[in-house]
């Protein structure tokens, strides 16, 4: 299971989806979802005589403004009116950067717009409002543009822009938030995800376990443990065996029994590659003193008895230097020919 996968398995369930919203999209109309309406939309976007595309997430939710829209016969504003339209939440799931992520969520949003009309789910002739979201956990910088404009060769002093195609994406980047939220479930998924080390692992974990026991629906306690097991395992390297993943306690206890494994394995590796690294270094070294011998025999046969500076030459050079010496005694008139 990859990344994207295991994400749009975890995401498909309204509690991640109001929990991301809430901890991780630091804007204020924030505050004016109501996430008992959330409801998952149809993902699988096409257009008349185009192949398919099939979206990550798309979501719908009643947004209540707040301001005031609605007017009497004659233009006033109406006490106590609230402006509600239902907004379409796009989340789209990335590990690794797309410089052209704009220009996707233009046509993806193009795309929702087509088929909600297809569909007649247009009221009064408007468009809803689509907030595109971004959900990134590579481990390169993100420094792709954020807004389409940003990908259109124009200069910024232009009447031409008016004419544009205009659209921006909201990005939340996990490699920002490292110790994830407090009370944050999809701040504990972030937290497993910058982990680097066991040390770090093994009590992320752990509290994603311990939080997860609680959780209900089990429908998101099962995608949880398939995400631990399908997606962050493998992706730490660590080899786990097949599991029910209906048994939340078993697969916490699994865990622990498989870092501590892979700890030992990690270290048991660190020593044997220290050992090779040793072998190697010894058996390079046993090479370079037989050539070294060699060439001092060679040149005690061709000029006699040796100054001292060649012994520092010859201790000082590596393998390939020697062996070029060595050819040279053959053809070279002088010692000092030799190093030349």
């Amino acid at each position: 299971m990859q990344h994207d996968s295991g994400y749009h398995l975890l995401f498909s369930h309204p509690e991640l989806v109001e929990d991301l919203f809430k901890s991780f999209v630091t804007e204020s109309w924030v505050e004016q979802l109501d996430f008992s309406t959330l409801e998952r939309v149809n993902a699988k976007l096409h257009a008349e005589g185009l192949e398919r595309r099939d979206g990550d997430l798309i979501y719908r939710v009643l947004y209540r403004d707040g301001s005031d829209d609605s007017k009497d016969g004659g233009g006033r504003a109406t006490q106590g009116a609230v402006a509600e339209v239902y907004l379409y939440l796009l989340l789209e799931f990335q590990s690794q950067p797309d410089p052209w992520m704009a220009l996707r969520v233009l046509v993806y949003v193009g795309l929702l717009y087509q088929q909600l009309i297809r569909e007649n789910r247009v009221t009064n002739g408007k468009l809803p409002p689509v907030f595109p979201l971004v959900l990134y956990n590579g481990d390169a910088r993100w420094n792709a543009a954020q807004e389409l404009k940003q990908l259109i060769a124009l200069p910024n002093a232009t009447p031409l822009w008016s004419y544009q195609p205009s659209i921006r994406y909201y990005l939340v980047d996990e490699s920002r938030y490292p110790q994830g939220k407090v009370g944050s479930l999809v701040g504990m998924l972030f937290e497993i995800e910058n982990c680097r080390s066991l040390e770090q692992l093994q009590p992320a974990l752990d509290t994603l376990m311990e939080h997860g026991k609680a959780l209900m629906p089990s429908s998101l306690r099962r995608a949880l443990a398939s995400w631990v097991l399908r997606v962050v395992a493998p992706g730490k390297n660590i080899d786990v065996n097949q599991i029910d993943v209906e048994n939340f306690s078993e697969v916490q206890v699994m865990l622990r029994t498989h870092l501590k494994q892979w700890e030992q394995e990690q270290f048991e590796k660190g020593i044997e590659k220290g050992i090779e690294k040793g072998i190697e270094k010894g058996r390079e070294e046993g090479v370079l003193t037989g050539e070294a011998a060699i060439l001092r025999r060679q040149l005690k046969l061709r000029f006699g008895a040796l100054p001292g500076w060649v012994d520092g030459k010859i201790a000082q050079a590596q393998r390939a230097q020697l062996e070029q010496w060595s050819e040279r005694v053959l053809d070279a008139k002088t010692l000092d020919a030799v190093f030349a």
